[in-house]
């Protein structure tokens, strides 16, 4: 048996079990995949979206995650970030970034370690991982993470051939088909089909954007997606069919069109509600269900919202629609500059602990085997 410290931390509804490994190593990179299910388990575990692990960006660290990940094809160097950004599923699959998860990062390491700002290593499973920057306020609780400039998504997560460039770091896919049942929009015509435009861009995460209002082929569906309990006397039927939608179309995407995101896709649905305020419901990829909000995808919805209309502010505000419903306060601030796109929110501990990680047997361990890099599940994926 092994004795495994962690913390919990929550932003705007997402909630982590961080363990801290900047001093000692307590989990060996199986333990760690391992681990993730019991983390993210509220029936055998502590229960959370995902699993965080910091370690300080050293050699050792880095051929340790080489020896048992077919991440690189060559070391990293280990002397371009102070930490290592680690998240894990609930499937023990290694995840590549995370704008809440690393405000809470920040949050953790000031009131932990008084770091008040430092590097990151991100994006680990990726061929390059990405350096970025984070960091706390004095106030103890506030984390900003500045996750640079948005960009064309790798070729490895989405199938570039079957979009349209909207800009250099932009693709725009003009009309992708979702299919439903008889009777499943009968508030809508009864059609048997929604054709939706969409925007891709990569924010540490690849982010599909689509605003319903104007990118939906029945744009009225948009209302039951943003539906508010003051708005609609029939609160519970709107909200659980906008829900439905949400969870149906992100679904579609993740399994019906696997020929053009084979490692999946972050699905955002968006609205306007004034200038530079923007309502956001994201489906993400890795828990194959809508979260109740995300930090990567926040930041994805500002900067195509900036780039469709134009626009340059240097701040957005992203409320997470579903994070709403338990706190009408939450919301994720976006500010551009010149050296990138930063996220801030005030993360909170909610508590700490230690999990008593059992060995298991090996067929056991088989399901929470390392995870291979995305490029490697690709080529298994189209082979």
């Amino acid at each position: 048996m092994k004795l495994v410290p962690f913390v919990k931390y929550t932003s705007c509804g997402n909630n982590f079990v961080i363990v801290d490994a900047t001093e000692q190593l307590l989990l060996s990179e199986a333990e760690m995949s391992r681990f993730a299910f019991q983390a993210t388990s509220t029936c055998f575990g502590v229960g959370c979206d995902n699993l965080l692990v910091i370690q300080r960006c050293t050699a050792e660290a880095l051929k340790s995650i080489a020896d048992s990940r077919e991440y690189w094809p060559t070391l990293p160097d280990a002397h371009q970030a102070d930490y290592l950004f680690r998240m894990f599923e609930p499937d023990g699959k290694e995840a590549l970034c995370c704008g809440n998860g690393l405000m809470c990062v920040a949050s953790h390491l000031f009131n932990q370690h008084g770091v008040s700002s430092a590097s990151i290593l991100t994006e680990i499973p990726l061929e390059t991982p990405k350096v970025i920057q984070i960091g706390a306020g004095k106030d103890k609780q506030g984390g900003w993470v500045n996750l640079g400039h948005p960009r064309r998504t790798p070729a490895e997560l989405a199938v570039p051939e079957h979009s349209l460039s909207f800009n250099s770091s932009i693709d725009l896919y003009p009309e992708i088909t979702i299919r439903f049942r008889e009777g499943d929009l009968r508030s809508a015509g009864n059609t048997k089909q929604l054709k939706v435009k969409a925007h891709l861009v990569f924010t540490g995460e690849p982010h599909l954007v689509i605003f319903p209002d104007t990118d939906f082929s029945i744009p009225e569906l948009a209302d039951y997606i943003f539906s508010r309990s003051e708005q609609w006397p029939a609160r519970d039927r709107r909200e659980s069919f906008g829900t439905w939608l949400v969870e149906h179309i992100g679904q579609y995407f993740n399994t019906r069109y696997k020929g053009l995101f084979p490692a999946g896709i972050n699905v955002n649905l968006a609205r306007q509600l004034s200038s530079c305020i923007i309502e956001n419901r994201c489906f993400e990829r890795g828990i194959n269900r809508e979260t109740l909000a995300c930090g990567t995808g926040a930041l994805a919805v500002a900067y195509i919202y900036s780039q469709i209309n134009q626009l340059s502010p240097e701040t957005i505000d992203i409320l997470p629609h579903r994070c709403r419903w338990h706190d009408n306060q939450a919301q994720i601030r976006i500010c551009r500059s010149d050296n990138g796109w930063s996220l801030a929110s005030v993360p909170v501990m909610l508590f700490d602990g230690v999990y008593r990680l059992l060995p298991v047997n090996h067929r056991a361990l088989e399901n929470f085997a390392v995870s291979p890099a995305p490029l490697t599940a690709l080529k298994r994926l189209t082979s």
